[in-house]
Order: C-alpha cells, then sequence, then structure tokens
C-alpha cells in the first residue's frame, strides 16, 4: 500500500505531477509486484524499476516503492541476487544521472537528487541486510537453546534411570537374599526378624520410588502429589548398612565432617548402596568396610571387601558405569578393581563443596 499512499501525495502535491491515471496505475502495480518481494526479491526489484522509469518518463517519480523493494533485497535475497540487484540498481541510478547532465536539466540539483536517491538505495538494502541477520542470529540462539534443553532433558532421563537401576538393584537384591536367607535357617525369630528387615527395605524403596515419581509430575499441581523426599545422603549411611543381609560391614568415618552439598552426599550415599549391592552378588557374605575419610577440599569414599571362595558370575559393568558417571557429574572421580590381597575396592573422590558456600 505505501506506493499507492506516495502516489496519492504526490497527485494532491500538485497538478504538474504528471499524468494521474499513470501516476495510479504504476503505484498499483508496484504494490501487487511487492507482495512476491519475499519469494522473487531480484524479479521484484526489476520490475518495481521498471516501472519507476515509467513515472520518470511521465516527470512523476515517487521511489517508495524502489526502496522497499532493495530493503527487500536485502533481507531475502541470496548473495548473487543481492549482488546483481544492486548493479542493476546503482547503473540505473548512474544512467540517470549522465542523462540528466546530458539533457541540460539543472546540474547541480539532478546530481544532488540522484545521489539521494542512490545512498537511500544501499541504506535501505543495509537496512534489510542487518534485518536478515538479525533473525538469523535469533533463529541460531532459538536453536542453539532448544538443543540445550533437549540435552538437559536427557541428561535428566539418565538420572532417573541411573536412580530406578540403583534403587530397584539393591532393594531387590537385599531382599532376595534376606527371604532366601529365611527360607533356610527356619527360625521363627529369625525369620520374623528377615520379614521386618524385607518390609523396611521394601517401604524405603517405595518412598524413593514416590520422589522419582514426583520429580516425573512435577509440572502437575501441588494437589496431585505428595511433597518430594528429600534424597537419601551420608547421614543414613548406618541405616543403609544394617539393612544390608548377609556380610559383616564396619564404617569408619575420619576426619572433620561438616556440611556438604546435597549432591555430593547423595552421590556418595549412591557409590556405597551400588558398591555393597556388587559385594552381596558377585562376592557373597564376606567381611567389607565402608571409609568416609573427609578433609578440607574432599570426601574419600571407599568400600572394600574381603577375598571371596565364591566364583564372580559375569556382570554387564552397568554398576560401575553409572557410578563412574553420577560422580563426574559432581566434579569427582572413581575407581575400581581388584586388590593385592585378592578383594575388591571402590573408591570415589568427591569435592566437598560446603552448603553453606554455595548457599
Amino acid at each position: 500500500m505505501l506506493p499507492l499512499m506516495a502516489a496519492w501525495l504526490s497527485i494532491l502535491d500538485g497538478p504538474n505531477r504528471g499524468p494521474v491515471w499513470t501516476v495510479l496505475a504504476v503505484a498499483t502495480g508496484q504494490t501487487f509486484a511487492i507482495v512476491w518481494c519475499r519469494r522473487f526479491p531480484l524479479t521484484v526489484l526489476i520490475v518495481v524499476m521498471a516501472l519507476e522509469t515509467v513515472l520518470i518518463v511521465a516527470d512523476a517519480e515517487i521511489f517508495v516503492a524502489f526502496l522497499v523493494a532493495a530493503s527487500a533485497l536485502g533481507t531475502w535475497g541470496k548473495p548473487l541476487q543481492q549482488r546483481i540487484g544492486l548493479t542493476i540498481g546503482l547503473s540505473l541510478l548512474a544512467g540517470g544521472m549522465v542523462l540528466s547532465i546530458g539533457g541540460g536539466s539543472p546540474t547541480v540539483f539532478a546530481m544532488v537528487g540522484i545521489t539521494s536517491v542512490a545512498l537511500m538505495f544501499v541504506g535501505f538494502w543495509m537496512s534489510g541486510r542487518l534485518g536478515a541477520r538479525q533473525r538469523t542470529r535469533i533463529r541460531e540462539l532459538e536453536a542453539a537453546r532448544a538443543e540445550i534443553e533437549r540435552r538437559a532433558a536427557e541428561r535428566e532421563r539418565a538420572l532417573l534411570a541411573r536412580e530406578l537401576h540403583d534403587i530397584l538393584n539393591h532393594s531387590v537384591t537385599t531382599m532376595v537374599l534376606d527371604a532366601t536367607a529365611a527360607a533356610e535357617t527356619g527360625s521363627a525369630d529369625e525369620t520374623r526378624r528377615t520379614l521386618e528387615r524385607v518390609a523396611r527395605t521394601g517401604r524405603n524403596s517405595l518412598a524413593e520410588l514416590r520422589r522419582l515419581l514426583g520429580v516425573l509430575r512435577r509440572s502437575a499441581s501441588a494437589a496431585d502429589h505428595d511433597p518430594l523426599i528429600v534424597p537419601p545422603g551420608l547421614d543414613q549411611i548406618e541405616a543403609l548398612v544394617s539393612a544390608v543381609p548377609g556380610p559383616p560391614i564396619t564404617v569408619i568415618r575420619e576426619g572433620n565432617e561438616g556440611p556438604v552439598d546435597a549432591s555430593i552426599s547423595h552421590a556418595a550415599y549412591r557409590v556405597i548402596q551400588e558398591s555393597l549391592t556388587n559385594v552381596i552378588k558377585h562376592a557373597g557374605p564376606v567381611a567389607t568396610t565402608v571409609s568416609l575419610s573427609f578433609t578440607a577440599d574432599h570426601l574419600s569414599v571407599s568400600v572394600t571387601n574381603a577375598r571371596s571362595t565364591r566364583t564372580p558370575g559375569p556382570g554387564t559393568g552397568m554398576g560401575l558405569i553409572g557410578m563412574r558417571e553420577r560422580v563426574s557429574l559432581v566434579g569427582g572421580s572413581l575407581t575400581a578393581g581388584p586388590r593385592p590381597d585378592g578383594g575388591f575396592e571402590v573408591r570415589a573422590v568427591l569435592p566437598t563443596r560446603s552448603a553453606e558456600c554455595s548457599a
């Protein structure tokens, strides 16, 4: 609509602005041409320049559509199209300047007028080009944000899968061994204590599963689910050890135990839990030591079991991979391997970022 509005203003400006119907017809043609500037920017520019030439011959130039087409060329044109369009546009203006000088018209005014149009032509093209670059940058940032969100979602799913693996692997292994031991002993008192341990392990596992379900449903309203349960940490190591059937387990704490980030505490808990599960599955009822060593900068967690007479069964290695990934996520390191005395040791070194300092 801009060419038509400019045409009407040109007509209303005075009677010496060219034939009225010619001006309106050309402005209408330019208006329809500009509609296609996004798909055919170079073609639209050439059509608009041709129609503008008709107006110049009729002594009724308006140049509005010409500048709009230049901006569209900078915005939507391909590099080759832009070079061709700029060459054609500037060549046409240069030719008009030569003709105006040779025709005996006021040279200074003609040169100033055509130079001004040329500068505006280049300026509108640059404006469109800058706008295109801005939109391209915005699309790149949106794509980068989407990629970050996708990776965050994948990491969240991986963490939840690891949590489910730890919970189910440990609790189910513990309950199976407890039930097997109860079936072999036949003592009523021992069976009762075993069933109590099985029930306690099941309740704890259900509580942690509810916590994970709460994370999965965190977008729902608070009335739809129970509040999230605090993930287990270092203060629950003794309870974890007491729930493990079979092997005698000794817990040793060394150093000054201060406040630790919840993520560090939870990672240490999971390392101990997975290590004890592996001891039960592969080594059997052997003496095991859980050591927690606190320093100013690090927390060292180790789970060491004595040599077993049982032939270890084949494992998938996923437990160690999961522990290593979990520890690396919080900035720590994990090593695992056989000891010289025939036992096995899992050791994790975690940074002790104080909960008070990180708050």
